[in-house]
């Protein structure tokens, strides 16, 4: 059981008050004796007493922990992206709340509201994947999270009204970038692996995929593209429906799916670049380490995440004019992609 100060009060036959007044670092000189004081933190010592953070930042009325909302900590690119965050915040003293909420969740976003607004955070990341379809429970969740009053710097295009900055990644460039590059070596036949369809990050990309091909002269087709939902395992499901149409090219809109179609060419015999050309999304780190290293567009995860660190310390300390959303509309700042050209894409010359 912890121990509190009413355990130490006890045990030094003096008050609560007392014992709080000794363990604050800031007693007035002759409030206590030195005999005193020095009797009181030794007990706390030897009873191994901790301050209840939460209770000393309330009476303080500020809290030294931050809240980071996300999909999935599985996925490589999200794991990341959330540890060069937390390593900048604990860095400068803060402690970081992380709350997952992914499809399973489904309908409980208002637990998740309440939850927050209970944590008393000093500032808030929200890197969940934007769903434009849900406006009323979206709207409930701007108005809540409005009402704390605390910075908010999101992964995505949230519409959120409080100070803080939008930090996102042009996930159409990507998209478009990816297959611009398979079109260059010879593909015409571009299928691609697809996200949730919910998400917006995924309609970015397909719209950069569609407008690649669009631009090339090549017609749309909607049966090339395969559902997925960011997992290896979706990537090998979807691998057997695109071979039946005929594809000599996939573009995944994430590397954890382009590690699928590998693991599922290599049981069908498929050789990739050879048979099957691959390009990926977020260029996570085994990318360069598998046999045939995998051509994918790169996401700076690490250097998002210490940015949007960075950008929470200077939201809470420093409250910068450019974070305050005076005028309705939140700053937004974009990464651009980077497309890393590797082992698996085979040129087809004609």
């Amino acid at each position: 059981m912890r121990t509190t100060m009413k355990d130490i009060a006890k045990a030094c036959n003096v008050s609560v008050a007392t014992v709080s007044i000794a363990l604050s670092g800031s007693v007035k000189k002759g409030r206590i004796s030195e005999s005193r004081l020095e009797e009181i933190r030794q007990t706390a010592r030897r009873l191994n007493y901790f301050p209840n953070s939460s209770a000393s930042n309330l009476a303080r009325g500020r809290s030294q922990a931050i809240g980071v909302v996300m999909n999935d900590i599985r996925n490589s690119h999200i794991a990341a992206v959330d540890m060069a965050i937390s390593e900048v915040l604990q860095e400068r003293g803060y402690s970081v709340v992380n709350h997952i909420f992914n499809d399973k969740n489904e309908g409980k976003l208002d637990e998740l509201i309440r939850r927050i607004a209970s944590e008393n955070l000093c500032a808030l990341v929200w890197a969940k994947s934007l769903e434009p379809e849900k406006m009323e429970e979206n709207e409930l969740l701007y108005q809540t999270v409005d009402s704390l009053g605390i910075p908010v710097i999101t992964m995505d295009g949230y519409e959120f009204r409080s100070d803080g900055l939008n930090i996102c990644f042009d996930y159409e460039k990507a998209g478009y970038e990816a297959t611009s590059y398979l079109l260059g070596c010879g593909h015409k036949r571009i299928g691609c692996i697809a996200g949730n369809p919910e998400y917006r990050v995924t309609r970015d990309r397909l719209a950069g995929y569609r407008r690649a091909l669009e631009e090339a002269g090549i017609p749309w087709e909607e049966k090339l593209v395969a559902g997925g939902d960011y997992t290896l395992d979706s990537g090998s499901q979807a691998l057997s429906y695109l071979l039946g149409q005929h594809v000599t090219a996939i573009f995944a809109m994430n590397d954890e799916m382009a590690f699928g179609v590998y693991r599922s060419a290599r049981s069908y015999g498929i050789r990739i670049p050879e048979d099957l050309s691959v390009v990926g999304c977020d260029n996570v780190p085994f990318d360069d380490v598998l046999e045939v290293p995998l051509t994918t567009v790169g996401v700076p995860a690490d250097e998002m995440g210490r940015f949007i660190g960075e950008q929470l310390c200077r939201a809470v300390e420093e409250q910068p004019e450019e974070m305050k959303n005076t005028v309705g509309t939140r700053k937004t700042i974009y990464y651009q992609p980077d497309l890393y050209v590797r082992g698996s894409v085979r040129r087809i010359v004609e």
